[in-house]
C-alpha cells in the first residue's frame, strides 16, 4: 500500500491533532464554571428528513421545514450507513434531482442538479461555507447531507445557480467507536470515532485509513483522513465550534469513454480501466481544512454570527488518458473514438496544482413583532477569495515511437489503444516540457439582507436580494500539440449585480402552500481545448427560476413534498457543424470574434454563448412508517430539459446532454421480529433514457439499480456493542451507463459501478 498513500503526509499532521486531542482530553482547556450551552440553534436538524438548510440559509429561509420555500433533501447518518457509501456519489443516488457529472473512480466528482452542473468552487460546502469542490471529500465525519435544488445566490452568494449540496460535520459528544471495512477484492478500511460532551464543551475525533481495490481493475490507491471538532460555551450567551481536517487520496483513475465516430455507443464494461498503462500514475489529493464559527445570542430577539474558514488544496492529476480519434487522415478529432473503437492514448500530467478557498462571513437574525405581525429580519457581508494555480501542465500523445519528440508529419499521431480489444501502446514522453498554464483568483465581496414577515393569519412573506460585488483576474496559457500553437488569455473582470428573492407561503391545515422567485449568477465559462477559441471566457450567465410547491404532513408518522419549477439561463456550446474540420488549425482566432455575441452563424468549432436552455419539471418525495416495522421513502424528478435560439437547428428543441426526463428511487426498511435489533433494506434507483450528444442522435439507455442491505447490533455487554452491516450494490450486477458529461467540452461516458459487496463491523463502548 506504500506505493499509495504515503503516511508522511499524514504522521505532520497527526502530531498536531495529537497534541489538540490531549489539550482538549484535559479538563484545563475547559476550566470555566459549568454552564449549560446557549439556546442557540447552531445547526438546526431538519424535522422528518425533507427540510433543508445549513445554517446559514436557514437565517433565510427558517427553522421549521414547513415555512422554507424551496426544495431540497436531507440525507441523514441513517441513510448514509444504509447506502454504504464509498463517495458522495453514492449517497447523492437518494436525491433524484441529483445527477454525477463526469465523476470517474479516483478523481474529483461533479453533480448536475435540476439538469445544471454543480459550480465545484461555489456549489459545494461544508457546515455552509465554500470549499474547493475539485478534491476527494471526506465522508467519515460528516453527519449530514443536505442539498438546495435551484439558484440559491441570494443567500450564500453568487455562483450556486445550480444548488448547493452541502455536508455537516459530526458534533462532539460522548462516543468510542472502532469500526472496520472490506468490499469486493480485498478492499480494507478501519476508523476511528471518539468524543467528549458535557456543559463545560466537547470534542470530537475522527480518523481512518483505506486501502483501495475497486472493481474497476487497476484504479488502486488509498486514503487516509483525521478531524477534530471542538464546541466550546463563552459566558452564556456564546458558543464556539472549531472543526480541522486533513485528508489524503491517491488513487489511479478510471477515465471515461468516447462515442464510436460521434454516432454509436462505446462498449460497456465497468471493469475495465481504459488506458491503463505501466507508465500512468495516480492522482493525489493532499487537503487541509479548517473553520470557526462563534454564535453569540446578544438577547432574546438578536443573534449574530461570525464564520472564517479555510480550505487548501494540492493537486498531482496525471494519468494516461484516452481521447480522440486520429483515424488515417493526420488531424484529430477529439470528439469522439474511431468508429472501429481505436483511439489515441495521451500522457497527461498537471503537477502541484494549488487551490485555496478563504471565507469569511458575519451574519445575524433580528426578531421584533408589532400588532401580530413577526419580522425576522436577517442580515450579513461576506468575502471569499478563491484561487487557482496550474504551473506544471504538459498534455501530448502518447510518445509511441519513443523518440520523446514532437513529430511535425503527426506520425506520433497515430491510434494507440482499442475499447474492443481492450489494447492499448504508446509510453510516457520522456523530456516533458512543463508550462504555466493556469492562474486564476476570485474574489467575492456581498452584503444581504432578507425579512421573513409572518402576518397574524400564519401566512409568510420573504422579501430579500444580496449585492455581490465579483472580481476575477485569469491568465491561461494553453500549448496545443497539434498546431504547436500557444493561446494565451489574460482577462481582468469586475461585475456588480443584485440578486434578487422573494416568496410567499399559505398554510393549509398541515399543509404549506408557496411560491417563489430567485436569480444567480454564473461565472463565465472557459471555452475547453477542444474548440477553436479554447482559453477564451465566455460572460456570466443570469438564471432565472421560479417554483411553486407544497409540503406537509400525513398523518403523524408520514411526510409528502411537491414542487414545480422553471428555470432558463444563455446556452453555452461549442459550435460543431463540421466535425470532420474540427482542431485542423486555431483559424477561429479572430480578435474581432465575440464568443458572447456570437453572429448568426459562428466560426466552425468555436465555443459560444448563444440561445437559451430551460428546465421545466416536477419533484415529487414522501417519507414516513407504513406499519410498525416497516419504513419508506420516494423520490421522483420529472423534467423536460429543453435548448431554443441557437444557430444549430439539429440542438434546437432537444433534451440537453445527460439530463434523464425522468429519475426515480425508493427505499424500504424493515425490522425483523428476532431477539436481536435486525433491519432489511432495499434501495432502487431508475434513470430514464438520456441524450448523448447534444443533437440527440445517441441515448443512453434507462436503466434499473437494486441495492440490499442488512444490519443487525448486538449487545456484548455492560455499555458495549456490536453493529455489523452487510451491504451488496447493485446486487443483480446491472452494467449500465452512470452518465455522460460535458467534459473538456466533449461527452464522457463513465460506467456504473459492478456488483460490489460491502462488509462493515463497528464495537462502540
Amino acid at each position: 500500500m506504500s506505493g499509495y498513500f504515503s503516511f508522511s503526509g499524514l504522521s505532520r499532521i497527526g502530531r498536531i491533532v495529537l497534541l489538540l486531542f490531549l489539550a482538549v482530553s484535559g479538563r484545563a482547556v475547559f476550566a470555566q464554571s459549568a454552564t449549560a450551552l446557549p439556546d442557540i440553534e447552531v445547526r438546526a436538524q431538519p424535522s422528518l428528513g425533507l427540510g433543508v438548510g445549513s445554517s446559514q440559509t436557514q437565517l433565510f429561509t427558517g427553522q421549521d421545514w414547513l415555512d422554507q420555500p424551496l426544495s431540497g433533501r436531507v440525507i441523514t447518518k441513517e441513510e448514509m450507513m444504509v447506502v454504504g457509501p464509498s463517495r458522495l456519489t453514492d449517497i447523492l443516488q437518494l436525491d433524484s434531482s441529483v445527477e454525477p457529472y463526469y465523476s470517474p473512480v479516483g478523481y474529483y466528482e461533479g453533480f448536475l442538479i435540476r439538469g445544471f452542473a454543480v459550480d465545484p468552487a461555489l456549489g459545494i460546502r461544508v457546515n455552509g461555507v465554500p470549499i474547493v469542490g475539485e478534491s476527494r471529500l471526506s465522508l467519515q465525519n460528516k453527519q449530514q447531507v443536505q442539498t438546495l435544488r435551484g439558484p440559491v445566490g441570494t443567500w450564500v452568494g453568487a455562483g450556486a445557480s445550480a444548488g448547493l449540496i452541502n455536508l455537516v460535520t459530526e458534533r462532539p459528544r460522548d462516543i468510542g467507536e472502532l469500526s472496520l471495512t472490506a468490499e469486493s477484492r480485498a478492499s480494507l478500511g478501519a476508523g476511528v470515532d471518539i468524543g467528549s460532551a458535557g456543559p463545560q464543551g466537547g470534542w470530537r475525533l475522527n480518523a481512518a485509513i483505506d486501502h483501495l481495490r475497486p472493481e474497476a481493475r487497476g484504479a488502486d490507491g488509498g486514503s487516509g483522513m483525521v478531524s477534530l471538532a471542538l464546541d466550546q460555551p463563552i459566558g452564556s450567551q456564546s458558543v464556539l465550534e472549531i472543526d480541522m481536517e486533513y485528508s489524503r487520496h491517491s488513487q489511479r483513475t478510471q477515465p471515461g469513454s468516447q462515442l464510436l465516430g460521434g454516432t454509436a455507443l462505446p462498449p460497456l464494461n465497468p471493469k475495465l480501466v481504459l488506458g491503463r498503462s505501466d507508465w500512468s500514475k495516480p492522482v493525489v489529493f493532499d487537503s487541509i481544512f479548517t473553520m470557526g464559527r462563534l454564535t453569540h445570542a446578544v438577547d432574546s430577539n438578536l443573534k449574530i454570527m461570525g464564520t472564517a474558514s479555510l480550505h487548501r488544496v494540492k493537486t498531482d492529476d496525471r494519468s494516461s488518458f484516452p481521447w480522440g480519434c486520429s483515424a488515417s487522415t493526420g488531424t484529430l478529432a477529439g470528439t469522439y473514438f474511431c468508429s472501429n473503437g481505436d483511439f489515441t492514448l495521451w500522457d497527461y500530467r498537471s503537477l502541484q496544482e494549488k487551490r485555496d478557498a478563504a471565507y469569511l462571513a458575519l451574519d445575524g437574525l433580528y426578531t421584533v413583532g408589532h400588532e401580530g405581525i413577526t419580522h425576522n429580519i436577517a442580515f450579513g457581508a461576506s468575502y471569499l477569495r478563491r484561487t487557482t494555480r496550474m504551473p506544471e501542465y504538459f498534455w501530448d500523445v502518447a510518445d509511441t515511437n519513443n523518440n520523446g519528440e514532437f513529430d511535425a508529419d503527426f506520425s506520433d499521431y497515430v491510434d494507440t489503444g482499442n475499447v474492443f480489444d481492450s489494447s492499448w501502446t504508446g509510453g510516457a514522453n520522456p523530456s516533458p516540457f512543463f508550462s504555466d498554464a493556469f492562474d486564476q483568483t476570485i474574489e467575492q465581496f456581498s452584503l444581504v439582507a432578507n425579512d421573513r414577515i409572518t402576518l397574524a393569519n400564519g401566512d409568510v412573506i420573504s422579501l430579500g436580494g444580496r449585492w455581490v460585488k465579483h472580481k476575477e483576474d485569469l491568465r491561461s496559457a494553453f500549448y496545443w500539440a497539434v498546431t504547436q500553437d500557444t493561446v494565451t488569455t489574460v482577462r481582468s473582470t469586475e461585475d456588480t449585480v443584485f440578486l434578487p428573492a422573494f416568496s410567499y407561503s399559505r398554510r393549509l391545515s398541515a399543509a404549506v402552500l408557496y411560491a417563489g422567485y430567485r436569480q444567480d449568477l454564473d461565472a463565465g465559462s472557459r471555452a475547453p481545448n477542444s474548440s477553436s477559441n479554447y482559453g477564451s471566457v465566455l460572460c456570466p450567465r443570469r438564471v432565472h427560476s421560479i417554483e411553486v410547491g407544497i409540503r406537509g404532513r400525513l398523518g403523524s408518522k408520514s411526510i409528502f413534498e411537491t414542487t414545480t419549477f422553471y428555470a432558463e439561463r444563455p446556452y453555452n456550446f461549442r459550435n460543431d457543424t463540421s466535425l470532420s474540420e474540427l482542431l485542423t488549425s486555431a483559424e477561429a482566432q479572430d480578435p474581432d470574434f465575440d464568443p458572447c455575441n456570437p453572429s448568426i452563424n459562428p466560426p466552425n468549432g468555436s465555443f459560444v454563448q448563444q440561445g437559451k436552455e430551460s428546465r421545466l419539471g416536477l419533484e415529487l418525495g414522501t417519507s414516513g412508517a407504513l406499519s410498525q416495522s416497516l419504513t419508506g421513502r420516494l423520490g421522483l424528478t420529472a423534467m423536460r430539459a429543453k435548448v431554443s435560439g441557437t444557430s444549430q437547428e439539429a440542438v434546437n428543441g432537444n433534451h440537453a446532454l445527460n439530463t434523464p426526463e425522468l429519475s426515480m428511487n425508493g427505499l424500504l426498511a424493515y425490522k425483523l421480529p428476532v431477539s436481536q435489533p435486525t433491519q432489511v433494506s432495499v434501495l432502487w434507483n431508475y434513470v430514464g433514457q438520456r441524450p448523448a450528444t447534444t443533437d440527440g442522435r445517441v441515448k443512453l439507455p434507462s436503466h434499473h439499480r437494486f441495492d440490499l442491505g442488512l444490519h443487525q447490533d448486538r449487545r456484548l455487554g455492560e455499555g458495549a456493542g456490536l453493529s455489523l452491516r452487510l451491504h451488496v450494490e447493485n446486487l443483480f450486477d446491472k452494467a449500465y451507463w452512470r452518465d455522460t458529461a460535458d467534459f473538456l467540452g466533449d461527452g464522457y461516458l463513465t460506467a456504473g459501478a459492478p456488483r460490489t459487496f460491502k462488509l462493515s463491523l463497528t464495537l462502540s463502548q
